[in-house]
């Protein structure tokens, strides 16, 4: 099974991860309703410890049997990355985050984008980029033979605590946009 189908496997329920969403939404809106003084107050520390974190028994890792050079490989931040032309910022100021999902072209430059997430330090992104959206390191291997091909269109989302519409809407969308695409490898990074 490649590597996308694991995750339409494990994200639509065919294989291995199953995720209790009608628990998780019940624990979910118990948290909002414990923990939205604390937010408003900006009290993080606290709400997090709170937080009702999805942890199914069985992860389905998905050993990488491919041939990189031969590989399409596409990217996904959560680093809450937009095109300043044309693309809403990320939601920042609700306790829910904004599962909604943006779409950026391989050849973006760096002064075309804009960082709408307000839960980490944009110091070092805002300097270069590539620590949490490394298309120009990907690029390079690119140009350099190390990998196929970098996708044409590359992913961000920001940051999100109701995870039910992002499970249910955005992940579903997502595989279907990397099936469609030839995505082998999709390179997951967190910030």
């Amino acid at each position: 099974m490649g590597s996308v189908e694991a995750v339409r496997s494990a994200y639509l329920g065919e294989a291995v991860m199953q995720i209790d969403l009608e628990a998780f939404e019940v624990e979910y809106e118990r948290w909002v309703e414990e923990s939205l003084a604390d937010y408003q107050a900006g009290k993080m520390a606290e709400i997090v410890k709170k937080y009702p974190l999805i942890a199914p028994q069985d992860i389905p890792w998905t050993p990488y049997r491919g041939a990189p050079s031969n590989d399409t490989v596409a990217v996904l931040t959560t680093g809450g990355l937009y095109l300043k032309a044309g693309q809403s910022p990320f939601e920042t100021t609700s306790i829910h985050g904004d599962p909604s999902i943006r779409m950026l072209p391989k050849t973006v430059r760096e002064e075309e984008i804009g960082i709408a997430h307000a839960h980490f330090d944009h110091g070092l992104a805002e300097r270069d980029i590539n620590v949490i959206f490394p298309v120009h390191r990907l690029l390079e291997l690119e140009g350099e033979g190390v990998i196929g091909s970098l996708s044409e269109t590359l992913y961000s989302v920001s940051y999100v605590n109701n995870v039910a519409p992002l499970v249910k809407e955005v992940v579903p969308d997502l595989i279907s946009r990397l099936e469609r695409d030839g995505v082998d490898v999709l390179l997951l990074v967190p910030v």
